[in-house]
């Protein structure tokens, strides 16, 4: 019996900031963890968050417009929501209170890195981190001299990051004044803030940042002082982001340690969905020690290696390509852990053996270029991989009493070196050339929105069949009859309905015929034109100044966290030249 075609179920993730690092990799880990057998479409709202004291009238205004994106978790049909207010909680708190709908209350959610109460949420456990970095500061390395690089006093977990920090010093009998503090916007931008705290602590020895993008204006700062991070003064950091690993010199973090935020969030949304009975959950945290703050949680021994423990190869696989574990591996594609764990038995075999044959060493070059070829690097950091490479490398070459079976093993570590080395720079000149080609594709397509044309109708059509200039390969833009004004006095009345216009697929372009355009708002994350087979999609308003034109979905990829918001931008800028156009 043929099995009935069930709607396809849609998750919001709300947060602020797409571009900022730790929203990067809670979409990237939200995304994955959603089962692939599941027909659940995922959808991102991301927004601004209005400093009120910080941001001038213009700004302010800008981002008011922007956050017309939240209106859509109301408007929309949404089966379950994951909820990330960042430093929006205050005000965003209130509004999930009492400015929804009776619908909205009602659908599941789960909140992140939150203390709202009645609710369900997935949080760190800040404490298990920092008291790891704090104890081997104190207790192993004789630190007495700490500062902290904090956050707004509207962030939950800023506030609670503050208080933990100060009371494991505390409980090390170091006491930690107002001079040793200094509050930021928790942006790469606190060089002021840098600024201040070392003039007050010239002495200092350890620096806590309470996320990792703070720590980007304290390295700049540094520099311009001619202090190393690392050498100079210790620092460390919060969330583990990719940047910490891309930081010279690498930026020690604290992050989740065997699940992340957004899986775990995934995980008891589901089973809400579900109907099953949730509870609150904590994430346990841990220090990932790296050049600015040297710190190994694992002491790999030669009698290990002598030993063949398969424990200890799982172990260091799991410890330098710590987000392998984490990652959603399609069915399909090559078990890397297995391969690791094949490569190094090999090696330490030889090394046993006192011999390797010339087969033996094909076989594992072999397996080396398949190794990187299948995308390893993505799971490490060049620094840990580098550094852990040269440890077992030396912990192979004080075992090995034969010169022969040496020599090859350190030809296949060198291998490994240029290998991982090749891999970041292919990388790079792929992103280099990438952005050179969107840069000429979005010049091409503001100058159809400078030229003159017969009509705004034919003007708008003309720029729809050139989306495929945006770069972005799956994708559908949504557009109002009239543009919706926003004013700031009262914000925006939505209508009940929308056209869509225009779709991407596989980066063809495909406009709709009007009598296929219209629809409901409630439906367009659930439109079949969407589409398929994208691990979810980003909402994106297009607008400009106070004008609202609608919303574009693009589909979630490497790309789209620093370049959407900038392709919606010059869209609704085309739109409004278009619109200028004609009413001359």
């Amino acid at each position: 019996m043929r099995r009935k075609m069930q709607k396809k179920r849609v998750i919001a993730l709300i947060l602020e900031e797409m571009s900022a690092d730790f929203s990067k990799e809670l979409i990237r880990s939200t995304a994955k963890a959603i089962p692939q057998d599941e027909d659940i479409k995922l959808i991102v709202l991301a927004g601004k968050y209005i400093d009120v004291e910080n941001n001038t009238q213009l700004q302010r205004n800008f981002k008011a417009v922007y956050n017309t994106v939240f209106k859509l978790d109301d408007l929309c049909d949404v089966d379950g929501m994951v909820i990330h207010l960042g430093s929006m909680s205050k005000r965003r708190k209130k509004i999930i209170r009492t400015g929804f709908t009776s619908r909205f209350q009602s659908i599941p959610k789960v909140f992140i890195a939150s203390d709202m109460e009645g609710e369900t949420v997935v949080n760190y456990d800040n404490e298990s981190g920092i008291r790891e970095a704090v104890d081997c500061l104190v207790n192993v390395e004789g630190l007495t001299n700490f500062c902290m690089l904090g956050g707004r006093d509207d962030n939950f977990d800023a506030r609670l990051r503050k208080q933990i920090f100060i009371r494991c010093l505390a409980e090390n009998n170091i006491f930690f004044t107002d001079e040793c503090y200094e509050h930021t916007d928790m942006s790469e931008r606190c060089i002021a803030e840098a600024e201040a705290l070392l003039d007050r602590n010239p002495d200092v020895q350890a620096i806590f940042c309470v996320n990792d993008a703070v720590a980007v204006g304290l390295y700049e700062v540094m520099a311009k002082r001619e202090l190393v991070p690392g050498k100079d003064i210790i620092v460390f950091g919060f969330d583990n982001t990719h940047m910490a690993g891309e930081m010279l010199p690498s930026l020690s973090s604290i992050g989740a340690d065997n699940c992340t935020l957004g899986q775990r969030a995934v995980e008891v949304l589901l089973d809400k969905m579900n109907g099953r009975e949730v509870r609150d959950t904590s994430i346990k945290t841990r220090l990932y020690g790296r050049d600015s703050f040297h710190y190994e949680m694992y002491d790999y021994t030669t009698l290990e290696m002598l030993k063949m423990d398969p424990s200890f190869i799982h172990r260091m696989f799991d410890d330098c390509f710590y987000r392998y574990r984490n990652a959603n591996i399609d069915r399909s594609s090559v078990d890397l852990r297995r391969l690791f764990f094949e490569m190094v038995m090999r090696m330490m075999k030889s090394i046993k053996h006192r011999y390797m044959s010339n087969d033996d060493y094909q076989q594992l070059s072999r397996m080396i270029d398949i190794f990187f070829d299948e995308n390893a690097m993505k799971y490490t950091d060049p620094t840990k991989l580098l550094q852990s490479a040269e440890r077992l490398q030396s912990g192979m070459n004080f075992l090995q009493k034969s010169p022969a079976a040496s020599i090859m093993i350190n030809r296949l570590f060198s291998h490994i070196k240029e290998r991982a080395i090749f891999a970041l720079a292919e990388q790079h000149s792929l992103e280099t050339a990438k952005s050179i080609e969107f840069g000429k594709k979005m010049e091409e397509f503001m100058l159809l929105g400078s030229a003159e044309s017969r009509s705004h109708k034919n003007d708008v059509e003309l720029l729809l069949r050139n989306a495929d200039k945006f770069g972005v390969r799956n994708a559908a833009i949504f557009l109002y009859d009239q543009p919706l004004r926003y004013k700031f006095s009262k914000g925006i009345s939505f209508p009940d309905t929308i056209r869509l216009r225009c779709v991407l697929r596989s980066g063809e372009v495909y406009l709709l015929p009007p009598e296929r355009q219209s629809s409901s708002m409630r439906s367009m994350f659930t439109r079949n034109e969407l589409p398929m087979k994208c691990q979810g999609f980003v909402a994106l308003p297009v607008f400009f100044r106070d004008r609202l034109y609608g919303f574009m979905l693009c589909e979630l990829s490497g790309d789209i966290y620093e370049r959407g918001e900038y392709i919606a931008l010059q869209l609704g800028r085309a739109i409004h030249i278009a619109e200028e156009e004609y009413s001359r």
